[in-house]
Formats: C-alpha cells, sequence, structure tokens
C-alpha cells in the first residue's frame, strides 16, 4: 500500500457508545498525522518535496464498514477502489504464499518519485470551494439556483433545496448530477422537513460546511391592506425558516468542529423602507439582525455569519415571477415589463441587479478571501443611497 492509503482503523468493539466512538476518532485522527509527519521526516531529503496532506483517505470502522474520503465523490471512490485492490493483491499472495511489503524507504521513493511530482506541478491549484458541501435553501429558481451554480463551479458539492422537489431535481441535474449535486425537497416552516433535508446531506457527502438562507416570497400591500395571513406567511419562510436552517447547520458545524458559514439573502428593504412593503421590509429587518445575533454567537466555533442585501431582481427571479413584480410596478405607476430598468435608473451605476451578480457576493463571503469577515451586510443594490448602510 501507498502510504497514504493506510487506513485509520478503529480499534473498539461494536458496542461502543458513539460518543466515544467519535472521541477515539478523534485522537487516533492526531496519532495518523502525528506517524505520518514521523514517517517523511525519516526518508525525506534535500531534494524531497513539501509534505503534503497527511489525513487519511481511509477508515476502517468493524461492524460498520469502510469510509474513503477525497477531495469530492469521485477521487474518494478511487481511494476505496484502490484500497479494495490492495487487499485483493494482499489476500491473492496469501493464497500462494505469503505477503510482504515493500520496506518505507522504497514506499517513499515511489510516492515521491520525479516524475510524479512533475506530474502533480502541471496540476491545476484546486477549486476555491473543493472539499466543501453547500446547502441552498431555495435553490430550484432564481437567485438560489445561480448561488447553487456558482458555488459548484467554484468546487462545492451542493444540496439544492426547494420546496419544490421538480426544479430542485432538473438543477441539481443541470450542475453535474449525484456526485457534485443533490436535489432535497424542503419546506423550510417544517422543523421536521428541516431535519431530514440535513440529513439527506450529511449521507450524501458527509457533512455540511456551508449553508445558504435563501428561500422566500413577497407579497406586495399597504398596511390597511395586509392581512394576518400575508403577514405570517412571510415570516413562516424567511424569519422562521432561516432561523431553523440556521440552528440546524449550526448544529451540525459544532459536531464537526471545522468551522463553517452561513449566509443570509436578505434585502436591501430590510433597511430601506419603501412603499406599501410593511411585511416583506419588516421580515428582511428580522433576517438582517439574525446575522448579527448569530455571528456575535457562533464566532467561537468558528461559523462566520453574514448577509446580502440585493435590490430588486427582475430577471430570472423566481419572486418577481409569481406576481410581486406585478405589484411592485403597480406601485411604483410603471409597465411590468420595465421594473428592471426602472429599478436600475434609480441606482448610482444605473445598472440592473441579476441573479448572477448575488452569487458572485456569495462566493467572495465564502471562497477564502474574506476569511476573517462575520456579521457583516453586503449591499448588491448597484447603489441605493436609501439603504446606505450606517
Amino acid at each position: 500500500l501507498r502510504t497514504k492509503v493506510r487506513p485509520l482503523v478503529l480499534d473498539l468493539p461494536t458496542t461502543t457508545p458513539v460518543d466515544e466512538v467519535v472521541e477515539r476518532l478523534r485522537v487516533l485522527h492526531a496519532t495518523y498525522r502525528d506517524e505520518y509527519a514521523a514517517y517523511y521526516q525519516r526518508h525525506a531529503t534535500p531534494d524531497s518535496p513539501a509534505m503534503r496532506g497527511a489525513d487519511p483517505a481511509i477508515v476502517l470502522i468493524p461492524g460498520v464498514g469502510m469510509f474513503s474520503y477525497g477531495r469530492d465523490k469521485q477521487t474518494a471512490r478511487v481511494a476505496g477502489e484502490f484500497y479494495l485492490n490492495a487487499i485483493n493483491v494482499m489476500r491473492g499472495a496469501e493464497a500462494v504464499s505469503t505477503y510482504t511489503p515493500i520496506p518505507e524507504s522504497e514506499k517513499f521513493r515511489i510516492e515521491y518519485w520525479a516524475l510524479e511530482e512533475a506530474k502533480l506541478a502541471r496540476m491545476p491549484a484546486p477549486k476555491p470551494l473543493a472539499t466543501r458541501v453547500a446547502f441552498v435553501t431555495g435553490a430550484g429558481s432564481g437567485i438560489g439556483k445561480a448561488i447553487a451554480q456558482r458555488l459548484a463551479a467554484a468546487g462545492a458539492c451542493v444540496i439544492v433545496a426547494d420546496l419544490n422537489g421538480d426544479t430542485a431535481a432538473e438543477v441539481a441535474a443541470g450542475i453535474g448530477g449525484s456526485d457534485v449535486a443533490v436535489p432535497v425537497t424542503v419546506d423550510v416552516t417544517s422543523e421536521e422537513q428541516i431535519t431530514a433535508a440535513f440529513q439527506d446531506a450529511v449521507l450524501a457527502f458527509g457533512g455540511v460546511d456551508l449553508v445558504v438562507n435563501n428561500a422566500g416570497l413577497s407579497i406586495s400591500k399597504p398596511l390597511l391592506d395586509t392581512t394576518a395571513a400575508d403577514w405570517d406567511l412571510q415570516h413562516d419562510v424567511m424569519a422562521r425558516g432561516s432561523f431553523l436552517v440556521s440552528r440546524e447547520a449550526a448544529r451540525i458545524m459544532t459536531t464537526q468542529g471545522m468551522g463553517g458559514d452561513i449566509v443570509y439573502i436578505a434585502s436591501k428593504n430590510g433597511v430601506y423602507a419603501g412603499p406599501n412593503n410593511i411585511a416583506y421590509g419588516a421580515t428582511k429587518a428580522d433576517q438582517a439582525h439574525q446575522v448579527r445575533l448569530l455571528a456575535a454567537e457562533l464566532g467561537e466555533h468558528g461559523i462566520r455569519v453574514n448577509g446580502i442585501n440585493p435590490d430588486g431582481v427582475v430577471h430570472g427571479s423566481g419572486i418577481f415571477a409569481t406576481g410581486w413584480g406585478a405589484q411592485r410596478a403597480a406601485v411604483y405607476g410603471v409597465p411590468e415589463d420595465q421594473l428592471g430598468a426602472f429599478y436600475a435608473q434609480r441606482t448610482l451605476l444605473k445598472r440592473e441587479v441579476l441573479p448572477e451578480h448575488v452569487a458572485n457576493a456569495v462566493h467572495a463571503l465564502t471562497a477564502g478571501d474574506l476569511s476573517h469577515t462575520t456579521g457583516l451586510h453586503i449591499p448588491v443594490d448597484a447603489g441605493v443611497a436609501a439603504a446606505f448602510l450606517r
């Protein structure tokens, strides 16, 4: 076996409680890394390359099975196949005589031979979100779809979560299939469905590192026409839904102990007091303050919480396509097909905001360059002076 596929084997009986198993795996992992570093130091020469990562690719848990790991499903699968093939070689050798591994020094020479290092040097740099698992709500259309596509293009595995299972499946298939994207049907007002959706994410990709609260809807009415049902629906989906999704995400991320990102797609309406918009504006303000509260609470766990405040995203938006566009156009006295241009003209840059612009902001927050930023709201509104943060 090449040293990097030497398995980590859990040395506890199958009846051991889960908490003890988890703690023992943590200890074994630390020992594995130390042993690999010592192995490297024993055989390295002045010309040896810098030591690469030493995490195990194979973990064996008696009574459960084999777990293989990699930067994505494909490389994890290859590691598992390599290990199984090695076992078959050993089994074949033992059937004839005995199996004797090659010396450590020879293993090192094979693993770090010059041609392999030259090959690795020509490989493209890893994508910034490689190995990360993103969970995006409302990802079946509009802004959420653009975010899921952008994160996948940056190397993330993506859970495409949406109330409409058919559109979620369509988006996931377009991203690339089950190796990189898995659809889940979830109503974010349901605690049970949220828990089940996150369990699906963990089973599909091994965990969750990045969550985007994007699911939403809009109803534009003046105060006296806004019903309690209008108010409750918008607050249930966006304020309550974001809280429930973030709570479940935090449970998983704190257990993993690897930090993470939670991003809220809020709105400039959480700051700007637009006309005939009491329920939507109030729930977006609620989301905006959740960002601050959770950033303060979860920072000790390495979990960063940030928000994005878009202006009205007309083209490509699921919300605007279901009546919100007609309602807002009536409020401003412009034809519905001119609403995007109207929004653009009231901005400082005179540019319309599209779903991909919001997706770019999510990428900027999570891909590494802003690693020390939490509690921030980024405006993606082409410059709406009335919505400046202060």
